[in-house]
């Protein structure tokens, strides 16, 4: 009996050790964990190493067919930004204005503003326009006119800027290659040649950001200014918070002769005397698998005492082509792709190859498998830190292809498979969990098509693909591990940007589309293609999630209208209490006495003829449930037909609508030579001014 103790006794101590050292190890993995995602990348550290590093990426043709070095879509938000609304509702970017009236730019999501070309602060409106800043005093419409212009110097292009009650930020690009003569001329004809050479100094492209005080806004103040290596991708404004992502470019071909310093990204900071400063190879980071000649460039700022608060800079030995991100985290979507045999990138030529030589041709071949890797970063007071990274497969569209709400990341790819006879094409749907990882996923949706549109809005994701059909899917993502398609809508055409009305209707924005009977190969008897007509506006009804429909739609001109909207958000103006919606439009319409005979398409249905511009400006409409109304059109062109206009030389592209807001009662349509105010509710002209003098 006493020995059964003992035994027991000994067991019981045996099982103790056992979960002991399974919570410790359990403690230790969750510490590697924890470590591993506090920004623990491995650094480059030398230049060797660099070089290293980028000759192995080459050899293994891991780069050289991503889709563009190009960031163009950021989403930034901090832990230091003021918190909006509830977690279910914080990405519906619905730009309604609280406690304001007037408008701000159309947002992905809420509370993080997105720079652009126009900005208003509910009296004056601000535009860039042919490399200047113009200021205007804009309510009320009766004391309409420029009361400041900032002029900057050739070679400085600014392209964004944000506006606040305390300042103004204007971000430049700023290319530093010049022409220089050569001194070589051809005695014939005296012309002296020249060439593109590179900057003295250390940049040859860079960024620079300006920063004013707006306490006098007929005589701007410069109070900050921050010059960073590379080229803008894109910025985000949260309170006090501002961030700034750049891409610097490697010139790979210089790594045997080349020297250090031209891999080293420089920088200049207001904060730091304004001198010029490099970030050493010690204070460079990399992704490991996906190297890429490129530096990801993330800076942030807080403008609150910013004067002399240096500017926090991480720097990245990679690449991206779309980034989000949330309350507390950045995402940067990089594209991946693995090949079969890959081969080297072939090396430029200094000179001509020798005569009577043969030079082969380089391919590449077609990327077996394609990826989208995301890295993720928390952000806090202007700097990013590290946190992990997952991989998905496929391919983005843009910015609107992710969001993350409630501590899950979702995101919606394509995945094109390449064969010798056809394009073949699923579209997918992964949720990944704070670690990266996927919990969830809907695969294989709308097989042969493409994403043209996406929308993530809460606990419902909004999913357009298009071949021939406009496929609208509704999605459930209140699992994250078991998200599931609620619904379906197959209609005509297709949707290239949702734009949410209110919980139970989406706006669809996009094209029209008619299916053509042609004669396909050989053998194959006839097939059928989808082609464009005019732009479709439909308000698509979702309140039964099972059964979307499409409420009511408006189709506008024919086939060749065109509108900004199609390829930026921001183009939108809208707004649910004032019940109006505006956006630029080039209207073409189709003249049967101009169309032209020979057109294969139009013989097959007179509807694919291209029409003729006859209006350029911005279409304006009211918006319910019970459908559109249009409520008028605005030009800041003079009267008549656009093709007519342009044929008599009267046309003024300077005068091509671009933007619309509101103050108030009043409407105001900007293009880059002139700014109008029109009723709102009327849209009887009020006044208008040239912005170019």
């Amino acid at each position: 009996m006493k020995g059964l103790k003992y035994l027991v006794f000994f067991c019981l101590l045996c099982l103790t050790m056992i979960v002991g050292l399974d919570n410790s190890l359990t403690g230790n993995a969750e510490a590697l964990s924890n470590q591993e995602k506090n920004d623990i990348l491995p650094t480059v550290g030398s230049f060797e190493n660099l070089k290293k590093i980028l000759e192995d990426a080459q050899n293994k043709g891991a780069y050289g067919m991503r889709a563009g070095l190009g960031m163009n879509d950021v989403m930034l938000k901090s832990e230091a930004a003021p918190k909006f609304a509830a977690a279910d509702s914080q990405s519906n970017g619905m730009s309604e204005i609280s406690n304001q009236d007037y408008s701000q730019t159309n947002i992905q999501v809420q509370g993080v503003d997105e720079a652009d070309t126009v900005k208003t602060d509910g009296e004056y409106i601000y535009k860039i326009t042919n490399n200047k800043l113009i200021v205007a005093k804009a309510y009320p419409s009766d004391e309409l006119k420029v009361i400041s212009t900032l002029n900057y110097d050739q070679g400085m292009h600014p392209v964004e800027m944000y506006v606040d009650q305390k300042r103004l930020i204007i971000i430049l690009n700023q290319n530093h290659y010049y022409l220089r003569d050569t001194g070589s001329a051809e005695p014939a004809k005296g012309i002296t040649e020249k060439r593109i050479l590179p900057p003295a100094g250390p940049f040859e492209s860079s960024v620079k950001v300006l920063i004013y005080d707006l306490f006098d806004k007929t005589n701007l103040k410069q109070i900050r200014e921050l010059e960073l290596d590379g080229q803008y991708i894109s910025s985000r404004k949260i309170g006090d918070q501002f961030y700034l992502v750049n891409n610097k470019y490697l010139p790979v071909h210089l790594l045997k002769e080349g020297k250090e310093e031209q891999f080293l990204p420089a920088y200049k900071d207001s904060a730091e005397g304004g001198t010029v400063k490099r970030i050493g190879y010690q204070d460079i980071s990399y992704f490991p698998g996906s190297p890429e000649p490129n530096y990801l460039i993330i800076a942030g700022m807080n403008l609150e005492g910013m004067t002399d608060k240096k500017t926090e800079i991480k720097t990245y030995l990679g690449s991206g082509q779309s980034i989000y991100s949330s309350t507390e985290n950045l995402f940067v979507a990089v594209p991946e792709y693995k090949y079969d045999n890959a081969q080297p990138l072939p090396q430029p030529q200094s000179s001509k190859p020798a005569e009577g030589s043969l030079v082969k041709p380089f391919i590449l071949p077609m990327p077996v498998e394609q990826n989208t890797g995301i890295y993720k970063f928390s952000l806090q007071d202007g700097s990013a830190s590290f946190q992990g990274k997952g991989t998905v497969p496929g391919t983005i569209l843009n910015q609107f292809s992710m969001d993350e709400n409630n501590g899950y990341f979702r995101i919606a790819t394509t995945i094109q498979k390449y064969s010798p006879n056809a394009q073949e094409m699923t579209n997918n749907l992964y949720i990944l969990d704070s670690g990266m990882n996927v919990r969830g996923k809907i695969e294989n949706m709308a097989p042969g098509e493409k994403i043209y549109s996406v929308r993530f809005l809460g606990n419902r994701g909004y999913l357009v693909t298009f071949k021939t059909v406009d496929p609208l899917f509704v999605l459930d993502l209140k699992d994250p591990n078991q998200p599931r398609i609620l619904g379906e809508l197959k209609i005509p055409g297709y949707s290239n940007y949702l734009h949410p009305y209110d919980e139970n209707h989406i706006i669809g924005f996009g094209k029209e589309a008619i299916e053509v009977e042609m004669p396909g190969r050989p053998g194959q008897g006839s097939v059928k293609n989808a082609y464009y007509l005019g732009m479709k506006i439909a308000l698509f009804d979702v309140s039964d999630v099972n059964n979307p429909k499409e409420k009511y739609k408006v189709e506008i001109g024919d086939r060749g209208t065109d509108s900004e909207l199609f390829r930026n958000h921001k183009a939108l103006l809208f707004s649910k209490e004032k019940n109006i919606m505006a956006f630029p439009i080039t209207l073409c319409e189709i003249d049967s006495s101009s169309v032209n005979k020979g057109d294969y398409l139009a013989q097959k249905d007179p509807r694919l003829a291209y029409g003729t511009p006859v209006f350029q400006g911005a279409m304006v409409y009211s918006l319910s449930e019970s459908g559109f109304a249009l409520k008028g059109m605005i030009t800041h062109q003079p009267q008549g037909k656009a093709a007519d206009l342009q044929k008599s030389k009267q046309y003024d592209y300077n005068r091509n609508v671009s933007r619309i807001l509101f103050i108030k009662d009043t409407i105001y349509t900007v293009s880059n030579g002139y700014l109008k105010a029109n009723d709102m509710n009327t849209l009887q002209e009020k006044g208008g001014i040239s912005i170019l003098n």
